[in-house]
């Protein structure tokens, strides 16, 4: 018997709300995508208990496959960003946090 151990990914460095996805780049594209919609979540571009884009607006703005839309949205839920509701969408929820994770990285920069 084994045990299999999930790490949680880290998000990379540099991306802000207004960047796109580089397909050339070493960091992997769903977690490039994820770095933005946190970046336009922490500006306010999607209020709490509001959408975040679906699948199909974030694989038309940023030409991507579908998966890795999915990849993505799926991390922002298990780190407590979004709710996804089957049917309906994913909607940014409130965070309990006293910080940022952005404002806690840049407590040690």
């Amino acid at each position: 018997m084994f045990t299999v151990v999930l790490m949680d990914p880290q998000l990379p460095d540099g991306y802000g709300p207004d960047d796109e996805v580089e397909h050339d780049s070493p960091d992997p594209v769903w977690l490039q995508l994820a770095a933005v919609l946190i970046a336009r979540i922490e500006r306010g571009d999607y209020p709490v208990r509001r959408s975040i884009p679906s699948e199909t607006q974030l694989m038309d703005e940023f030409g991507i496959a579908r998966g890795t839309a999915r990849k993505s949205i799926r991390l922002l839920a298990d780190r407590g960003y979004v709710q996804t509701v089957t049917g309906r969408g994913s909607y940014v929820m409130e965070r309990h946090t006293e910080e940022s994770p952005s404002a806690v990285r840049k407590q040690f920069e």
